[in-house]
């Protein structure tokens, strides 16, 4: 249950996140940096231990939305899918990563969307799990957005889809500050398919911010509903390193 939006620029680009969850589901822990050995990476974990979104020095990111739309009716939870990203994120490729994935165990996770940003390729990578099969898809290095609602995918896609078009008519759009109005905006009434959700279990939780440049990565981060934070309480960098191509 989130809003994920990539916003492309010239040699950078922002992602930003909103974790939708039951309100009784225990608050996440701040952001903190992680050595994996010859990279770093910085993400939240939630009560788990695992996490719905990070970053590390080669400026790859990847985030986690649940895929409530795939049928999985007779689906049992056995394990957390927020296990997956830092089993990848320790990777510097695309090609690793998706090496790697293609190589996990998934019996047990309930199906997923995990969109992978790596700027060194400019390629977007977007892997889905339906309980029976990994499947992945590659996209264009441009703004996109992704959706998702327990209540249904494909009505959070149209009601906020369309919230985010009207965005883009506006003239600051694409900036960093028109992200954060856009992930704390509402339709004319708080509603279950706003993008800042508030259902009466549901709302959401924190709002995840990650700004990749040449020289570093920044992870902004807003615990609570992101309509009523006017800063984030935690802040983070890392100093991006150069990454290497894979070979042929």
């Amino acid at each position: 249950m989130c809003t994920l939006t990539f916003v492309s620029r010239d040699n950078s680009y922002y992602l930003a996140m909103n974790r939708d969850e039951r309100v009784a589901r225990r608050v996440a822990k701040l952001p903190t940096g992680v050595n994996l050995g010859d990279i770093s990476a910085v993400y939240p974990r939630d009560v788990e231990g695992g996490t719905w979104i990070a970053a590390n020095d080669r400026g790859i990111t990847l985030a986690l939305l649940n895929w409530n739309d795939a049928p999985h009716s007779n689906a049992r939870k056995i394990r957390s899918r927020g296990e997956l990203i830092p089993a990848l994120i320790r990777l510097g490729s695309h090609r690793d990563v998706d090496t790697a994935f293609k190589q996990l165990d998934l019996n047990g996770i309930l199906p997923f969307r995990l969109v992978g940003v790596f700027p060194l390729e400019q390629e977007i990578s977007e892997w889905r799990w339906n309980l029976e099969r990994l499947d992945s898809q590659l996209h264009e290095w441009e703004t996109r957005q992704w959706f998702s609602s327990s209540l249904s995918d494909e009505q959070a896609s149209l009601h906020r889809g369309e919230a985010c078009r009207s965005a883009w008519r506006e003239k600051d759009a694409g900036s960093l500050s028109w992200l954060r109005k856009l992930h704390a905006s509402h339709d004319a009434q708080r509603g279950p398919f706003s993008i800042c959700v508030h259902r009466e279990n549901v709302e959401t939780l924190s709002y995840t911010e990650f700004t990749c440049t040449s020289t570093q990565v920044r992870c902004n981060y807003f615990p609570g509903n992101p309509c009523t934070m006017t800063a984030p309480k935690s802040c983070a960098e890392l100093r991006r390193k150069a990454g290497l191509m894979a070979p042929e």
